[in-house]
């Protein structure tokens, strides 16, 4: 699998972007360009950056420690509508994403003014009440060349839902990673070593990628045990589970199988590298693949000796499981953009309340949607 040629891929599609209570809560405004979260809760988001004191090992200079940014979305009570932009507050998501745009590219007359779109969260909101043990835990890894906001409406309805979500920034893998300061650090992937379908390319994935993105999911677990203050100690961290997208899935499985408290991980059509690639995860799994799979993930959900879930979704493509079809006009896929985002969340609100909350698992049926449950 050609990494190169699917980032340039998920670029050619950035760059045809665009900008699509109560009552207020629940209307779109023209800074908002997705459904608001239909759970119970409003959503409180914080911000932050995190140094791991281990050296970085995909960094382009030597001797630089690990630093990485997350979001926490969280179950919140507050009813407001001053709402946390959709991207980071110094824009460097939305510089990075229109310096990716052709020069000649035709302006879309629907286009979105990406710089004033807005989430449906409240920053710094105050954290809703657990009444007993606190929220469990989501953490939240994105796919090559995007951010941890690329997925912010699902985030958001998990969190609606009762479940705080940490996305991580994995710094080098992002386009850009933008930390609280200013500062920011831009992709990087050594010359040769783009492609992991070659030797030195799936050598540098699995040995120096997959285990520094599972590093970092670790160390911001073990950094929220040491911040959990900020929460008003509301959250549960022996309640975890783990999702990802694209490459970000490996980051999620690979870090749910060495962390003891982690229940359950979701893999969005993504490859799987790593330790996971060659000892199965061996917790319940829920997987998604697009119609044309970016990884095969057949013989993992063959392979995962526990609860595995393998939904298939007709005519989706790789980039359907982002929050990309919010932003583009014209985006080119054969599903519709809501009925896309609700499979998604249905079935991951429903499989981590079961493996994380002990609900009954029921699984949502769609149209044009096939599942393999074992």
């Amino acid at each position: 699998m050609n990494y190169k040629k699917l980032f340039a891929l998920c670029l050619s599609l950035l760059l045809i972007a665009c900008d699509s209570d109560d009552a207020l809560f629940d209307k779109p405004s023209a800074q908002q360009v997705y459904p608001a979260p239909s759970g119970q809760y409003r959503v409180g988001i914080m911000e932050f950056d995190i140094t791991d004191y281990r050296e970085d090992k995909l960094a382009p200079e030597l001797g630089e420690l690990r630093k990485f940014t997350v979001r926490v979305h969280y179950p919140s009570q507050l009813r407001s509508t001053l709402y946390h932009p959709y991207f980071d507050k110094w824009q460097h998501q939305v510089d990075y994403l229109s310096a990716q745009r052709p020069q000649d590219a035709p302006i879309h007359p629907e286009q979105h003014a990406l710089q004033s779109m807005l989430s449906w969260s409240n920053s710094k909101a105050p954290i809703a009440y657990h009444q007993e043990n606190g929220w469990p835990v989501l953490f939240y890894s994105h796919g090559l060349g995007l951010f941890n906001a690329d997925n912010t409406e699902l985030q958001e309805e998990l969190a609606s839902h009762g479940f705080a979500v940490v996305s991580i920034n994995h710094t080098y893998l992002a386009g850009v990673t933008s930390f609280q300061k200013g500062e920011q650090k831009g992709l990087y992937l050594p010359s040769g070593k783009h492609d992991v379908q070659t030797p030195a390319g799936r050598a540098y994935f699995d040995n120096n990628v997959a285990p520094e993105i599972a590093k970092d999911v670790l160390a911001a677990y073990q950094w929220l045990t040491q911040e959990s203050w900020q929460f008003e100690h509301q959250l549960n961290l022996n309640n975890v589970g783990m999702l990802g997208f694209s490459l970000g899935a490996s980051a999620a499985m690979n870090a749910c199988q060495q962390l003891l408290v982690c229940k359950a991980a979701a893999n969005m059509d993504g490859i799987v590298l790593g330790d996971v690639a060659l000892n199965p995860l061996n917790k319940p799994l829920l997987l998604f693949r697009s119609e044309n799979p970016f990884s095969q993930l057949e013989p993992i959900y063959h392979a995962n000796q526990n609860d595995s879930i393998l939904v298939s979704i007709h005519g989706s493509q790789h980039n359907d499981f982002t929050d990309q079809n919010r932003w583009i006009v014209g985006y080119p896929s054969k599903v519709d953009t809501n009925t896309m985002h609700n499979i998604v969340k249905q079935h991951m609100q429903r499989f981590f309340n079961h493996y994380l909350k002990a609900q009954a698992l029921v699984l949502a049926e769609f149209e044009g949607v096939s599942i393999q449950h074992k």
